[in-house]
C-alpha cells in the first residue's frame, strides 16, 4: 500500500476553547500551553499543602488535603480567625487590555456559610485578606452575615464594587459553586456563579432542575481603573463565631494573554 502523507494540521492563531459561548472561558484561546501565563491546581499533590511550596498558607487554622473525588483542599479556620492560601511569587498582571484575563475556582461548599467570610480571586500578596482592606486586585467576596456576594476590584485601596443578585447562585452549607470571572480586550470586568461553570454544558440543561441555572455573566464592572500591582491567586476564609468551619476547594485556574 501506498503511504499517504498527513495533511497539514489545522492552524488557529487566535487559540481554541472547549467552552460554549455561555461559559467563563469562552474566549479563551488556550490550546499552547505557552499562549497564556497560566496556573493550575487540582489539589491531587501533597506538594499543595506544605507552605512556602506552591503557596504561602497563613493563619491560626490548617490548610490540607480531603480525601474527596476529583481532589479537594479543605482551608480550616478557627473560631474568629483566619486561614488562607496565596500563591507563593505575584506574577498576574491585570492591567493589561486589549490582553484578556480569566480566574475560575470551584468551591465543594462551606460548612458553616452564616458565619464566614470568603474572598477569593486575584489580589497583591496580604497578611490577611479577610479581615483587612484588599489594595489591589480582582476578587469575590462572600460575607455570611449578610448574604452578600460582591465582585471587587481594588486599586490603592480604593474599592469598586458590584453586588451579585441573590437570585443568580446558591450558597447554603455544603452546597458546591463556583465563581469566575473575566477581564475583558476593553477593561470590563464580568462575574460569573453558578453550580457548574466548567465542563459539558448543553444549552438546554441551563435552568433546570439539578443544573446550572445561568447562560453566561451575572454581573458587569465597566471600564474600571484595574491595579497595576502584580497579583496572585488567593482564597481565605474567616469565621466570626462558632466551631472551627471549613472551606472546601476543588481547583483554581487563572489565565493571563500574553
Amino acid at each position: 500500500m501506498a503511504g499517504v502523507a498527513s495533511q497539514p494540521p489545522i492552524r488557529t492563531p487566535s487559540g481554541g476553547t472547549t467552552d460554549q459561548i455561555f461559559q467563563p472561558l469562552a474566549d479563551c484561546g488556550n490550546g499552547n500551553p505557552a499562549f497564556y501565563h497560566q496556573f493550575f491546581d487540582d489539589f491531587d499533590q501533597n506538594f499543595s499543602f506544605t507552605t512556602g511550596n506552591t503557596y504561602t498558607i497563613t493563619g491560626t487554622g490548617s490548610f490540607a488535603a480531603h480525601s474527596a473525588a476529583g481532589g479537594v483542599g479543605r482551608i480550616s479556620a478557627l473560631t474568629g480567625s483566619f486561614e488562607q492560601i496565596q500563591l507563593v511569587t505575584p506574577s498576574f498582571s491585570l492591567n493589561v487590555a486589549p490582553k484578556k484575563v480569566f480566574f475560575e475556582v470551584g468551591l465543594v461548599g462551606h460548612s458553616t456559610v452564616s458565619t464566614a467570610t470568603t474572598v477569593a480571586g486575584l489580589i497583591n500578596t496580604n497578611a490577611n485578606f479577610t479581615g483587612t482592606t484588599i489594595t489591589d486586585g480582582v476578587y469575590f467576596k462572600w460575607v455570611g452575615s449578610t448574604s452578600t456576594l460582591t465582585l471587587n476590584s481594588a486599586i490603592s485601596s480604593t474599592t469598586t464594587s458590584v453586588t451579585i443578585a441573590p437570585a443568580a447562585y446558591t450558597i447554603t452549607n455544603g452546597t458546591p459553586v463556583q465563581l469566575a470571572f473575566y477581564i475583558t480586550r476593553l477593561g470590563d470586568i464580568l462575574a460569573y456563579v453558578d453550580t457548574q461553570l466548567v465542563g459539558f454544558i448543553p444549552q438546554s440543561n441551563i435552568g433546570t432542575t439539578g443544573n446550572p441555572q445561568n447562560a453566561g455573566a451575572v454581573a458587569r464592572i465597566s471600564a474600571p481603573t484595574i491595579t497595576t500591582v502584580l497579583c496572585t491567586p488567593s482564597i481565605g476564609m474567616a469565621t466570626t463565631s462558632g466551631t472551627t468551619q471549613t472551606l472546601d476547594v476543588d481547583f483554581i485556574t487563572v489565565e493571563q494573554e500574553r
